[in-house]
């Protein structure tokens, strides 16, 4: 995983200068349903679990924000991004990607599960993280 490239913060005119990530959005790859979607899921959980583990939330975690480029994962726009360590943070970053895969994609339940096994895999956290997951889940605010 990586993110585009800082070039220049102009304090002044308030404006960040970045490098401009050619490619195909996961969504797309996704939608289009080839071979390259596994990869893809595994790639995206491993990303989250590499950002948890360093106490980063995207904050905006859909797949209209993960360009791929050359075969890897790029995430872009971490605007609503935080430093935290905070259990509910995470837990609300990876409720949002499960609610933008299984929204606009047919097979978005199978991918948000290969994601999942992915950040197991990389996350020892996982399990408090996704066990945050279903409470928010059971608070009805995103039924």
């Amino acid at each position: 995983m990586s993110v585009p490239t800082l070039y220049d913060i102009d304090l002044v005119e308030n404006r960040l200068v970045m490098e401009y990530i050619e490619g195909p959005t996961a969504k797309t790859v996704l939608d289009g349903g080839s071979k390259r979607t596994r990869v893809l899921c595994r790639q995206i959980g491993e990303a989250i679990a590499r950002l948890h583990r360093a106490d980063l939330v995207h904050g905006d975690l859909t797949t209209s924000n993960m360009i791929l480029r050359d075969g890897r994962l790029v995430l872009i726009d971490f605007s609503l991004g935080e430093k935290t360590r905070s259990v509910e943070a995470k837990g609300v970053d990876l409720r949002l990607l499960k609610e933008a895969l299984t929204s606009a994609h047919a097979l978005g339940s199978e991918y948000y599960d290969a994601v999942v096994a992915s950040y197991r895999r990389r996350y020892r956290g996982a399990r408090e993280i996704l066990a945050k997951v279903t409470e928010i889940e059971e608070r009805g605010r995103y039924t």
